[in-house]
Parts: structure tokens; sequence; C-alpha cells
């Protein structure tokens, strides 16, 4: 808050009203610095809404936080309650997701709360093989999501002094020379493989089928990412671009629980 003075002419000889002036320039400004301090203090309490967070998220991920924190699960093509199918759906594990989830006529289990994708029933064989029908255009959405919450979620992450695990990033040979950890090596290379690839090769095609080009191109950038990794015999290079797929999928995570959660 600024303060104008005004200076007037008139002069004072009396050294008391000196002193007295002197007293309500103290007072005044006084009262400016609490009120300035106060207005500070009202800023700090004031709340930032979900939205301006996200706005706030370095691109792609503002827009792509944008569109999940405007998406809903559809209404359409929801199990009815009085559906037989509905009365006997049940999970592998016996539990029952008609309490936190939302049936769908094609299988879909989608959570109430954030939207994520749950679990779809599908018919199999007695070898098991079967395959699940499509989702819906409206339910790609919760499909992305829950891929994400599913596979990245709550996952481990290689950080700290380049250790995986019990595995550390150098070793020494029987010569005491500091030498590449292949185990270490070997860890990047199965989790790359069996568990990054896969989960994103997933979204991509969701994200392409949704025409959701931020999300297809940061599919894109991430999974060049880990195949690089594979492609190069220095350790140091293997793991730059491993942690630079591993950034990008710290971002989305947080992307999608900022959004949704």
């Amino acid at each position: 808050m600024k303060f104008t003075y005004l200076i007037g002419t008139l002069t004072v000889t009396s050294a008391l009203l000196l002193a007295g002036c002197s007293t309500n320039e103290t007072t005044v400004k006084k009262e400016a610095t609490t009120a300035q301090v106060s207005n500070v203090e009202k800023e700090k309490n004031v709340e930032i809404t979900k939205e301006e967070k996200i706005a706030e998220l370095p691109s792609p991920y503002d827009e792509i936080g944008k569109r999940w924190a405007e998406w809903e699960l559809p209404k359409e093509g929801r199990l009815p309650k009085t559906d037989k199918a509905y009365q006997g759906f049940l999970m592998d594990d016996d539990s029952d997701p008609r309490e936190t989830g939302v049936i769908y006529e094609n299988g879909y289990v989608f959570d109430k709360k954030t939207g994520y994708y749950v679990t779809a029933a599908y018919e199999y064989d007695e070898e098991f093989e079967g395959k699940p029908p499509e989702v819906t255009p409206d339910q790609r959405e919760g499909m992305i999501m829950g891929i994400i919450a599913e596979y990245f979620g709550n996952e481990y992450s290689f950080e700290g002094d380049y250790e995986a695990e019990s595995d550390k990033m150098y070793v020494e040979d029987k010569n005491g020379k500091k030498i590449p950890n292949q185990t270490f090596i070997a860890n990047l290379y199965v989790d790359i493989d069996s568990h990054k690839v896969d989960a994103l090769l997933q979204i991509r095609y969701f994200a392409r089928k949704d025409k959701n080009k931020p999300l297809e191109d940061w599919a894109n950038e991430t999974i060049n990412f880990f195949l690089d990794a594979k492609e190069t015999d220095d350790i140091e290079e293997i793991w730059k671009l491993y942690s630079e797929g591993e950034d990008n999928i710290a971002e989305l995570n947080k992307t999608v629980k900022l959004a949704r959660e």
C-alpha cells in the first residue's frame, strides 16, 4: 500500500509541535507497515485452485492435466444395478467393485472417485485365453489414467548415488579398478522391457486413438529415451537416458494425481 504525504508551507517554530508531528508520522508509518504485513498474510492464506496449479505446470503437462481434470466418467453404458451381471460382479480376489467402482455394459470398471480404469470382465476359454472388448471413446481417458496409476503410481525409483536396489552403478574388479556393473545395467534393461515400454505403448495407443497429440508426443519421447538407453554401451549415457525417461514419468504421474486425486 502506498501513502502520499503532502508537505505544507506553514512554518512551525514550537519544538513541542515538531515533536508531535514526528510522532504522528511514526504512527502513520507503523499503521502502513501493519497493513502491508496483514495483506501479505492474507495472500499467503489464499488457496490456489486445482485449475491454477495445473496451469502452472510446464508444457505439455499443463495441457494434458487440463484435459484430464475436465474429463468425467460417461453416464451412458453403465450397467443397471438390477442387471444379473451387476448383481454377480466380483473381482478375482472376491472383492466387490460395486462399492467404489462404476461398472459398464462392456465389462469395464472405473473408480468412482478418480475415474481410473480398474479392471475389465470378459469371457475366456479353458486355457484362460480371451480378449477384452475395445473401450468406448469416452472411456479412453480413464483407461490412460488407470494405466499410469497401475504401472507408475507407486513404483520404486532409481535415485540417489546410482544405486538400483542393492546393485551399484560401478564395482571394482579383482585389481581394484572401478568398472561398470553389468548387473546394474541388466536390471535397467529388464525394467525397460518388462515394465516401462509396455505401459508407454499402451498409453500411446489410447492417446493416438483419442487424438490427444500432446500425450502422444510425450509417449513417443519417453519411449525413445528408454529404447535409446539400450542402444549404447556407455553406462553413464544409459543412466542419463533412463533417468530422463523416469523424469517424464514422474512428471506425468504428478499431473494425473493433481488432476484427479
